[in-house]
């Protein structure tokens, strides 16, 4: 049986505190500007990542439906433009959910394997790896079952939408964890549904992502994450899965909903109590933010190229 690794260290500060960027995002920018943004707001992929690292991706392929309840493949392809021109070798790890799986069929629906062959990229099917137990000494787990591969994963980037949730209230960086997990610690997982935000939290215990990404471009805020759409249009980025969800919270809280459970004050969350009971992040954090591109350039700040073509029309 495996022991937990050691925790990762947020690289991601700035006064002893986590950093969280938030960066508008609207109809018109692009993903890879905007994640580049977000990195450059946080000080950069040097901080967290080598050139020639592996770099394991984490995206959220819980069932076929689109964007908030999984990962957009255009948010996927431009996370993966990003760390290929870094410089880094990507691969790409889920096992989905289970009221959609067999996972081959959910990225199948979601288009999602013939742009990874353009990118060469590999796939991996999680429910097909090695199985392994990491004895994680939680309050509500003590021992969880999870793939050989992302447990001796060099690197690892996670990709969280942010939406409520009927049985884990929300779900961003902090349940991605439950992709990861064994058939049979999902239904554990979900067996007490009192329990089930407290056990999603203690999954991190086996090892932690060096970045999180979040798409909070579209979401839903009723209670059972299924809903008319909202739309937070935000990217953000992390080294700091407790900062991140609850700046995640924080915003949904914004929206009205007919029927909602986040309407509590966060210290009541309990994946992010507990998470932060065990040193996975903090509920206190900075915020570094981009302005929203509201208006063209003027004139006198373009280049002469792009004046010549202004003076043309």
């Amino acid at each position: 049986m495996l022991k937990p690794l050691l925790h990762k260290q947020n690289v991601y500060l700035k006064d002893e505190k986590s950093l969280v960027a938030k960066v508008p995002h609207f109809n018109g920018d692009t993903l890879q500007f905007s994640l580049g943004t977000a990195l450059e707001l946080l000080g950069g992929l040097d901080k967290s990542l080598r050139r020639g690292d592996e770099v394991w991706l984490k995206p959220n392929f819980n069932c076929s439906y689109a964007i908030p309840l999984s990962t957009e493949p255009g948010m996927l392809a431009a996370v993966i433009e990003i760390l290929l021109d870094y410089g880094v070798r990507v691969v790409v790890g889920e096992m989905s959910g289970r009221a959609d799986w067999p996972t081959e069929k959910v990225v199948a629906n979601l288009k999602i394997l013939p742009f990874l062959k353009r990118y060469g990229v590999p796939f991996v099917n999680f429910q097909h790896e090695e199985w392994v137990e990491v004895e994680i000494g939680g309050e509500y787990w003590q021992v969880i079952r999870v793939p050989r591969c992302m447990y001796e994963a060099q690197k690892r980037i996670y990709l969280a939408n942010m939406r409520c949730h009927s049985s884990g209230r929300f779900t961003c960086s902090l349940k991605l964890g439950v992709g990861w997990i064994s058939a049979e610690d999902r239904e554990i997982l979900h067996s007490e549904r009192d329990l089930t935000e407290a056990r999603v939290a203690e999954l991190n215990l086996a090892f932690q992502p060096d970045l999180v990404l979040v798409d909070g471009r579209r979401s839903v805020v009723e209670w059972a994450g299924r809903g008319p759409y909202v739309y937070p249009n935000l990217i953000m980025a992390s080294g700091d899965m407790v900062a991140v969800d609850t700046e995640a919270v924080r915003t949904l809280k914004t929206f009205p909903a007919q029927k909602s459970r986040i309407q509590i004050s966060e210290k009541d969350f309990a994946q992010l109590s507990v998470a932060q009971k065990h040193g996975l992040g903090s509920m206190d954090y900075l915020i570094v933010e981009a302005d929203a591109h509201l208006q063209t350039e003027e004139a006198e700040n373009l280049d002469p190229a792009s004046q010549a073509v202004r003076d043309i029309l």
